[in-house]
């Protein structure tokens, strides 16, 4: 008997096949962006950690979620009404929902690091990923539309943390989306799994994970390799701190997949690049090893450096999704974590539209 992901095979590589390469999409145009101060406080709750973005198209609002792992508040995801037009941008904080654990309890400190969203309007259901919680342990859980009723996706044993396998620490599940016809979930690591490799370098990049669930089962199925690059530049000053990974996954209007990876040096800042991926002919690695596989193919879209888009000081980009038309042209959103660090940082949101 042929089994379900057997027959679903073609359609996810053909769902996920990029139809263009990248340099055959306009280059985007800054339209506006909003920043909010860290530090905001919500209700006695401190606002920021904005990690990914999704849109609720019933109500046109953006769910945006925050990676707090509950020391300044609940885990929780925001309700944002972002209004465009004519080059003017206005974003209200529309409401605050709490994330509930399998249980329905509230999560203990440090029980979640949240960090991926995705929303189905057709069935109305939340999904969210936890990079972590306080052993290290990832997560991915699908909920009601206001954060309860929670379920836990079983996640493949390879992705749990071990001494030489499994996520490397707060390297788990950086990345969330869902496929527009909602059959498949895709979750997607900041770095690779132990098994795979070391993280990325000034030298040489990494390997994260794709990883396909069944939106309707929450079944695991394939497996994909996702090619980072090196670490962009070096440190500066007396810190020595730089890193690079994925940050976020998102479809655009055309179902093509998008992945942006956020590099960062200390004391040079953020640099953010955005690829369209194509999966077409890349190896399913969920029943075993990586060796001989080929990765995802990618293109770069754009980048943003410091100073940018007419002077754009870009911030610690964790989220990308794509918007209804502004001003009849394709747009979407880029938002910043700003780590609830007043002193340096803050809540960006920035808007982009697309040329026809």
């Amino acid at each position: 008997m042929t089994s379900r992901l057997a027959l679903c095979l073609p359609a996810t590589l053909a769902l996920l096949a990029a139809p263009a390469a990248a340099q055959d999409l306009p280059q985007p145009e800054f339209y506006g962006q909003i920043t909010l101060p860290s530090g905001l406080s919500m209700g006695g709750v401190t606002f920021g950690g904005i990690s990914d973005l999704t849109v609720n198209p019933e109500t046109g609002h953006i769910l945006a979620i925050s990676d707090d792992r509950i020391e300044n508040g609940p885990a929780r995801f925001y309700e944002l009404a972002l209004e465009a037009a004519e080059g003017i941008l206005t974003l209200d904080i529309v409401a605050t929902h709490e994330l509930s654990d399998e249980t329905g309890a509230a999560f203990g400190e440090k029980g979640a690091d949240p960090e991926g969203i995705a929303f189905d309007d057709v069935s109305g259901r939340l999904f969210w990923s936890s990079e972590r919680d306080a052993e290290g342990v990832p997560a991915i859980y699908v909920a009601a539309a206001d954060g309860t009723g929670t379920e836990k996706v079983t996640l493949p044993d390879g992705y749990l943390p071990g001494e030489v396998t499994g996520i490397y620490g707060n390297l788990g599940f950086e990345g969330l989306t869902l496929s527009p016809d909602g059959q498949w979930l895709i979750a997607a690591t900041e770095s690779a799994l132990q098994q795979d490799g070391p993280i990325a370098t000034l030298e040489a990049g990494t390997l994260s994970r794709i990883l396909m669930i069944d939106a309707a089962t929450l079944e695991p199925a394939e497996e994909y390799l996702y090619p980072v690059e090196a670490i962009y530049e070096p440190p500066t000053g007396e810190e020595s701190w730089n890193d690079n990974g994925v940050s976020a996954i998102a479809f655009g209007p055309d179902n093509q997949l998008f992945v942006v990876e956020r590099s960062f040096a200390s004391g040079a800042g953020n640099h953010i690049r955005v690829y369209l991926a194509d999966i077409e002919g890349a190896t399913d690695v969920a029943a075993g090893g990586i060796e001989g596989a080929t990765p995802v193919s990618k293109s770069l879209w754009f980048e943003i450096g410091e100073g940018d888009f007419g002077g754009l000081d870009i911030d610690n980009i964790e989220s990308l999704t794509f918007l209804p038309e502004i001003d009849g042209e394709p747009a979407f959103l880029i938002a910043s974590d700003d780590n609830f660090n007043p002193a340096t940082q803050f809540s960006q949101f920035v808007v982009f539209t697309i040329p026809r």
